[in-house]
């Protein structure tokens, strides 16, 4: 049984999957890696629009293609209703076409299935990181794509040969970058 402090620290999650043995799998890793959580499993539009309709979330996983559903659609539907909840992709097909356009649409993080340890990392890194004291002692390789978060937004990002971080999408630089994590 959870201690109250236990269960006042339960991410309540929406996950987008249309496949159950995945869904087995992504939840029984979380909790696995110690990510305390409760997860909603939902497959189509409907069910997805009333869980996020109730607004009780913290995070929402999702697939990359579904049957009859786009995610991109989702993440901007969920953006509109519940702006500062997190909308992590985790699917078995991560092209960069559609690894970039979902991080310019605002996805919060795109992992692969094949790379579930990332994921435990990134939900640490955004509900936790502020209890973090150490911080990256080195800078990323000029050039590489990394995710960053900036004051007010996060975003996939690089640094230039010049010392500048500047925005993936658009290569504007970009204001005081917080905190970084590689890809």
């Amino acid at each position: 049984m959870d201690t109250p402090e236990q269960a006042k620290s339960c991410l309540r999650v929406i996950h987008l999957e249309d496949d159950p043995n995945d869904a087995e799998l992504i939840e029984s890793f979380l909790k696995e890696h110690q990510v305390n959580c409760s997860i909603a499993v939902v497959d189509t539009k409907e069910a997805f629009e009333a869980s996020i309709q109730k607004g009780e979330v913290d995070l929402i996983l999702s697939d990359s293609k579904l049957p009859g559903f786009d995610t991109m659609s989702a993440m901007i539907m969920a953006k509109e209703q519940i702006p500062n909840v997190p909308f992590i992709f985790v699917s078995g097909t991560v092209s960069p076409r559609t690894k970039a356009d979902a991080f310019l649409k605002g996805a919060s993080d795109f992992i692969g299935k094949d790379n579930l340890p990332k994921l435990a990392r990134v939900i640490n890194w955004i509900f936790f990181s502020n209890k973090r004291k150490d911080r990256h002692p080195l800078l990323p390789e000029a050039g590489a794509p990394v995710m960053v978060q900036c004051p007010g937004f996060r975003c996939l990002a690089y640094m230039g040969y010049d010392g500048k971080w500047r925005d993936f999408g658009g290569s504007s630089e970009l204001p005081d970058v917080i905190e970084w994590f590689e890809l």
